[in-house]
């Protein structure tokens, strides 16, 4: 994937990276979550879930 460079850069700076729903990478619906820390990507993936109006 085209994307892979910037991913592994982003986690070796130690930001959380996943899918739009918070599951790993590759797997479910497309795009990417990406925050500096655990905390920033939980509310981030909590704003996008609730937008969508996909289920927790």
């Amino acid at each position: 994937m085209h994307f892979s460079s910037g991913i592994a850069l982003c986690q070796a700076a130690g930001c959380v990276v996943t899918g739009l729903a918070g599951q790993p990478l590759h797997t479910g619906i497309q795009g990417l979550v990406a925050a500096s820390d655990a905390e920033a990507h939980a509310e981030l993936v909590r704003i996008i879930t609730r937008q969508s109006g996909q289920p927790r």
